[in-house]
């Protein structure tokens, strides 16, 4: 599967403020290093806790949130130094569902001015043509032209999501980042959009980005998974293999975490002691250390080099360096 997504070594930091009496300052690593590689037509997971960076990735990917350093290229070609123009005519190939239906959506606007407002911008399409393409799109998401003329608040959760989705496909991207857009929604709601993304990803050849930490929703609708914990990545593979065989202690006490349907079926829960460390002070050597069941003494003072252990498998963790491998 040919890459439509290389990204190496994405890192962004922010710079801290020093407070009174001098207290403060540094930076905080919200990615710190982090690269990966999205083929054409799949769907890339990226999960962990709250504060692991997954959204700040998605941003950063999108260059929402400039990049402190690091390369991202898309067919080939490094966006990371695109002025403001070239940016914008990149903007209908690369696009966005945000987390929030209603935060996301403009309450003075009609769902149809919305729809209207990447049409003006990029296209520049003519009145009739663009009140077509609004009308077909909102079609394809489940939705009637009918609903062009409603506000947000007129509609339901579910379906100013389906409008958020419009929103990001009317220009007919290639590649979408999705930030956990069936976390706010009911359950039964989340069914249909996952479905009509599924759909739609086959309807119109698209990649996806899927932001989530719904490890039950990542296994339904990823290709791969890729596991943060604090700006880094720890562990990548295929789903499947991923879930049934977790390589790295983090990505294992996860998937433990996953409730299981069938009462016969008991997975042992992993606890993770302790809280997730500040972006702002991370820990020395491997950052998941302080939590690790499996920590060793090396993990206190030396990072993890990311290793491939198979054709489809990477891990950033001691456990798998050169020496014990064949142990673990």
């Amino acid at each position: 599967m040919p890459a439509l997504l290389e990204i190496r070594d994405l890192k962004k930091h922010y710079p801290l403020r020093r407070r009174l009496f001098g207290r403060g300052g540094g930076t905080a690593k919200a990615l710190d290093g982090v690269s990966l590689s999205i083929g054409q037509g799949e769907t890339f997971a990226v999960v962990g806790e709250s504060g692991s960076g997954k959204t700040t990735l998605g941003k950063t990917i999108l260059r929402l949130i400039e990049p402190t350093s690091g390369s991202v290229q898309f067919e080939g070609r490094e966006i990371t130094g695109l002025g403001a123009n070239e940016l914008r005519r990149l903007r209908t190939d690369m696009q966005i569902v945000f987390q929030d239906p209603y935060g996301s959506l403009d309450p003075r606007w009609t769902i149809g001015q919305t729809l209207e407002e990447p049409l003006r911008t990029h296209l520049r399409l003519s009145d009739e043509d663009a009140k077509g393409r609004i009308e077909r799109m909102l079609e394809v998401v489940g939705l009637s032209k009918q609903h062009a003329s409603r506000y947000p608040h007129e509609l339901s959760g579910g379906q100013r999501q389906r409008v958020g989705i419009a929103r990001a496909l009317i220009t007919e991207p290639k590649f979408v980042v999705l930030d956990e857009p069936v976390s706010a929604l009911d359950v039964s709601i989340q069914a249909q959009i996952l479905k009509l993304m599924q759909e739609l990803q086959s309807r119109l050849s698209l990649t996806y980005l899927f932001v989530s930490h719904d490890l039950s929703v990542v296994r339904y609708i990823s290709d791969r998974v890729g596991v943060m914990y604090l700006g880094k990545m720890v562990e990548t593979g295929p789903t499947a293999e991923l879930f049934e065989r977790p390589l790295h202690p983090y990505t294992r006490a996860l998937i433990s975490a996953i409730p299981e349907a069938d009462p016969a079926k008991r997975r042992e829960r992993i606890t993770l002691s302790g809280e997730v460390p500040s972006p702002r002070n991370p820990p020395s050597g491997c950052a998941f250390h302080t939590r690790c069941p499996m920590a060793r003494p090396e993990c206190r003072s030396v990072i993890p080099e990311w290793r491939q252990v198979s054709e489809n498998r990477s891990v950033a963790c001691h456990l798998y360096n050169e020496e014990s491998r064949d142990e673990s």
